[in-house]
């Protein structure tokens, strides 16, 4: 076979590879890839639209080329018009098939030697390089990335005709894995040879997932760095000049060795790759405003346009609200997508972060925290009202206005906490923190039994019963204010003949008064507690270990005062430890009441409440059981293993 049908056999294979990478490389249907798979960009050229440099190129003070230039500013390198210029290693081979750079001769050089340089803006991944040489292929060559734009670099591959001579190393023709190889160093073809670098071995058995952290190691790339450091002699001569319109740049003329004046000369340069976007973007725009101008279609950009929830140039992070698992990169080889997870931030936050803390805590299913909540909520996912705020019985979680400031009357309510504005209630019902003999939900009123509203709270009636809560006067009815002394539940005395017509009152199932009543005598079937199930099944507003102090018959209402020991479950309705009133329903209307309390003994109280007033109310679906310390153990059993 002769010289030119070699070159040009080669010559069409690079055409032909070229052809492909554009056919295939860029196409796009109307579907984006990246719906619930792993996706990449195009694979393109990375060297074309951007700046080549090479050492024998960089005549004059042009600072572009000072760093790889070897000669002074002083004396520089004596500029000639550059009819071969870098440039053309990256054109169009199917629009100019025959353009090529030479490298400018130094005869003063005992071995002549170049430097091809590419330098990314940003990160790139870099499948493999390809190198289609018009003079002879050199006798050694080496190839050279970094991953730090140029602060270190990395050998990927050196070239020898004789890897023991050129390098100390053994040849990977007999030694797989060796960083030398003979296989694109012979002196033929003396124009067209290839010189073909792959990242990723193919000889490998490890197919590698391309988006792991493994394979990423091995293609990353921000600068390429090719060095000619050995010139081939050739029997053919190929011309490194200009030729005659009728004479064939490839035609072989006799010689024994190459141009002198050129030792190296390339037609093709291709570095082909694409941006690094860990399989979650299928398109990039330029880096930077610079790029946008350019006037080269094939050039490969380098910031990715993210899906599946990330973001960053490379795809790289979590969206600001969808780091509610870790990131991780695209799978490659079986496709899944690995997209990132929004946190629950309730519409109250533009962004969360990731917490490991948090993650572990969850056995691994949510780890987000909101960041800076909004709207006067707190909280990992702001789901609860900051201090001085509670939440509106009305509106649900997502509102802007969830969360409703808390007022509390300033002469009723306890002042705010050192380094806290404003007052503070309960965060869910909105119950502020009363002084001493104030009730209401605000702290608006004297309790039953209390009188003088103001500024220390209100005093106790000194009465025999209660008072009025303005002027301290004392309620002689007895009717309307009287302290029992004995057993709460059963027959009231003394009740039924002060009034002559029982008045008919309607009650719901839930609030139904838990004793009937009969003329002469009242029964009461006391609710049994016979496990703790027997509370989950009731779903009581309230449970609480109390002590009974005493009851007081108001007229309207009933009203049992009890000493909270322990809360074991609050509602809407805020529990403390200390005297509160519990209000049974209701005695004036029935005349009795159940379950039984009696005064001075300790009992297990759980029954429902009405946020409307703020009470905690008793009926018969409500259980009131003395306290003994088997229920303690069975209460604390039921507690640690919760409800079913």
């Amino acid at each position: 076979m002769g010289v030119g049908n070699v070159l040009g056999t080669s010559r069409q294979r690079m055409l032909v590879v070229l052809g492909w990478l554009v056919l295939f490389g860029t196409r796009s249907g109307a579907v984006s890839r990246c719906v619930e798979r792993a996706c990449s960009p195009p694979i393109g050229n990375l060297a074309s639209g951007r700046t080549l440099l090479t050492l024998s190129n960089c005549c004059g003070n042009s600072t572009l080329h000072q760093r790889l230039c070897p000669y002074s500013s002083a004396t520089p390198n004596p500029c000639q018009e550059d009819i071969h210029s870098p440039a053309l290693m990256t054109d169009d081979p199917f629009l100019h098939p025959d353009t090529w750079w030479t490298s400018s001769g130094d005869t003063s050089m005992l071995e002549p030697q170049d430097e091809i340089q590419l330098d990314l803006e940003t990160q790139f991944c870099l499948s493999h390089v390809v190198l289609v040489f018009r003079s002879p292929r050199p006798a050694a060559m080496a190839i050279e990335r970094s991953t730090d734009f140029g602060k270190t670099w990395e050998v990927l591959k050196v070239f020898a005709h004789n890897c023991s001579v050129e390098f100390g190393l053994p040849d990977d023709l007999t030694q797989q894995g060796s960083f030398c190889t003979s296989r694109y160093s012979n002196g033929h073809p003396c124009s067209g040879g290839e010189v073909i670098l792959r990242t990723l071995d193919p000889s490998s058995t490890v197919t590698l997932d391309p988006y792991s952290p493994e394979a990423l190691v091995l293609l990353t790339i921000t600068n390429l760095r090719i060095t000619l450091l050995k010139a081939h002699t050739c029997s053919g001569h190929y011309s490194a000049e200009t030729t005659s319109p009728t004479a064939s740049p490839l035609t072989p003329t006799p010689s024994t060795e190459s141009s002198p004046s050129a030792p190296y000369a390339v037609y093709s340069l291709l570095a082909r790759g694409t941006c690094l976007c860990h399989g979650h973007a299928e398109y990039c725009v330029p880096y930077n405003s610079s790029q946008g101008k350019t006037q080269d279609s094939n050039m490969v950009f380098g910031r990715c346009l993210c899906t599946h929830h990330t973001d960053g140039d490379h795809c790289e992070k979590c969206s600001p609200l969808y780091n509610d698992r870790p990131w991780r990169p695209a799978n490659g080889s079986s496709g899944q997508h690995n997209p990132c997870q929004k946190c629950e931030c309730h519409n109250h936050a533009d962004s969360c972060h990731f917490s490991q803390r948090a993650w572990l805590s969850s056995n691994r299913t949510s780890g987000g925290v909101c960041d800076n909540c909004q709207h006067n909520t707190i909280g990992r996912r702001c789901q609860r009202c900051r201090y001085g705020y509670h939440r509106h019985p009305s509106l649900p979680l997502k509102s802007p206005h969830a969360c409703t400031r808390c007022w509390c009357d300033p002469q009723g309510s306890l002042p705010p906490a050192p380094g806290e504005d404003g007052p503070w209630c309960h965060p869910k019902s909105g119950q502020c923190h009363c002084k001493s003999g104030i009730g209401g939900t605000s702290c608006s009123h004297c309790l039953p039994g209390y009188w003088e509203f103001g500024e220390e709270g209100c005093k106790p009636c000194d009465c025999p019963h209660s008072c009025d809560p303005a002027t301290g006067h004392c309620h002689d009815s007895y009717t309307n204010n009287q302290v029992l002394n004995v057993p709460i539940g059963g027959k009231i005395p003394d009740v039924d003949h002060l009034s002559t017509i029982e008045e008919e009152v309607q009650w719901s199932k839930e609030l139904a008064v838990s004793a009937l009543h009969y003329t002469g005598k009242c029964k009461c079937k006391e609710k049994k507690l016979r496990s703790v199930s027997d509370l989950c099944k009731n779903r009581h507003d309230y449970v609480m270990r109390a002590s009974v102090l005493s009851a007081h018959d108001k007229g309207s209402h009933a009203e049992v005062q009890i000493k909270v020991r322990k809360v074991l479950r609050s509602g809407q309705v805020a529990l403390h430890l200390g005297t509160i009133s519990i209000y049974p329903l209701s005695w004036t209307s029935r005349g009795c009441t159940c379950p039984i309390l009696n005064p001075g003994m300790q009992y297990l109280l759980a029954g429902p409440e009405d946020p409307g007033t703020g009470r905690l109310l008793v009926t018969m679906q409500s259980v009131a059981v003395p306290w003994t310390p088997r229920l303690a153990l069975l209460i604390s059993d039921g507690l640690r293993n919760g409800c079913p």
